[in-house]
């Protein structure tokens, strides 16, 4: 769904890198907050010791079940030959950066999982809640009952055909089938998301003004209804990004070209060298022909200035195994589905030698040369 930036890695599970967004700890926060009070204080409230339990397991079980949702899309795709890069957790959710499916097929069922994941939960869940009741244990029956209702309503909303909400995409997928051209079909989900999202803001400005005690609600109205707006319009993006780079290298996104330096360079020198007198955003790090890892302008522009030139590029530099990687004649569009949301994407050769490294900042300067070219019929840019 949406994405975010910076994200923290936590591990992998079935072989996927698995990464939270600093809004996932203020969404835990939130919903650890809002299950405590509605079992401290709601009806039939409990002791606070029971509450705070209560809310524990509830608060994972409801963001386990956001996590599997997105291990259900990542374990399809890999069935259907689609490479996955990496599960990011976020503020409204999730998303899995994966390449670009082969057909319409493989994104229906890629997209269908994760809701499906959802859908199973709450059986799983009301089976719970039936057993606890019987056996009388009350604070597993509400805990398990309540997650049942949450991954029945995560499940369904997602199935709401408007994009970037997984219905969206398997709308897109079915208009991929019938008109066999993906960037028409991206075009009609988004167009369904923005509707959307104008819909949802719509009925919270309405709720603020019209409802007592509706501001809460209609404010959570009007935000659902704004991201989704922009995620339609991540969605258009989308679409013109596959009429004008699919099929063209990755090497089209490089725009600059640093040169390596070795581990024990001076942050100083970088700064005054590279980063502000040439602007590039990275540079990598080599020693004895073998790269070592990358130094991000952010990073090095970090250190107090006072430091700069007792700081080497060893000490800042991100190691390669934090930095994703493509191979410079590799369809370009796959690229972009693994820079993602990093700072920072290596094209290297193949025996895994860094040729350049492509920032946003570069990816958006190569994306206008090349939508310009393909707007005055010039196809041959970058081949």
């Amino acid at each position: 769904m949406f994405s975010t930036r910076h994200p923290i890695r936590l591990g992998r599970i079935l072989g996927v890198p698995v990464e939270i967004a600093p809004t996932w700890i203020l969404l835990t926060l939130l919903v650890l907050w809002s299950f405590w009070e509605r079992y401290a204080t709601g009806f039939g409230h409990r002791s606070t010791g029971v509450a705070v339990a209560m809310a524990l397991v509830a608060t994972v079980v409801f963001l386990g079940s956001v996590l599997l949702h997105e291990v259900g899309h990542a374990l399809v795709g890999r069935m259907r030959g689609m490479r996955q890069a990496v599960i990011t957790l976020y503020l409204f959710g999730g998303a899995t950066n994966a390449s670009d499916p082969a057909g319409p097929a493989d994104e229906f069922l890629m997209t269908l999982a994760g809701p499906s994941v959802n859908l199973l939960l709450a059986l799983g869940l009301w089976g719970v809640q039936v057993l606890a009741t019987h056996g009388r244990i009350d604070a597993v029956a509400q805990v398990a009952g309540e997650a049942a209702w949450l991954n029945l309503l995560l499940g369904a909303f997602n199935l709401v055909p408007a994009s970037p909400l997984d219905g969206g995409r398997i709308l897109e997928a079915v208009v991929w089938r019938v008109t066999k051209s993906r960037p028409q079909a991206i075009r009609v989900g988004a167009a369904a998301g923005a509707g959307l999202g104008a819909l949802l803001m719509s009925y919270g400005l309405l709720e603020m003004l019209l409802v007592r005690g509706g501001l809460i609600g209609g404010l959570w109205f009007g935000l659902i209804g704004y991201m989704l707006l922009e995620g339609a319009r991540g969605e258009r993006t989308r679409a013109w990004l596959e009429q004008v780079v699919r099929g063209r290298p990755a090497r089209i996104l490089l725009t600059e070209h640093a040169e390596p330096v070795t581990p024990d360079t001076s942050v100083g020198w970088l700064v005054g060298s590279e980063f502000v007198r040439h602007h590039v955003d990275a540079v990598p790090v080599e020693q004895n022909g073998e790269t070592l890892g990358v130094v991000l302008a952010e990073d090095a522009l970090g250190v107090p200035a006072g430091e700069r030139f007792y700081r080497t590029a060893a000490d800042v530099m991100r190691p390669l195994s934090e930095v994703p990687t493509a191979r410079g004649d590799e369809d370009a569009l796959d690229a972009l589905h693994r820079l993602g949301d990093h700072p920072v994407l290596l094209l290297v050769d193949g025996h895994g030698r860094v040729h350049g490294a492509i920032s946003r900042r570069q990816v958006g300067m190569a994306l206008d040369r090349v939508g310009l070219a393909a707007s005055a019929g010039i196809t041959r840019l970058g081949r």
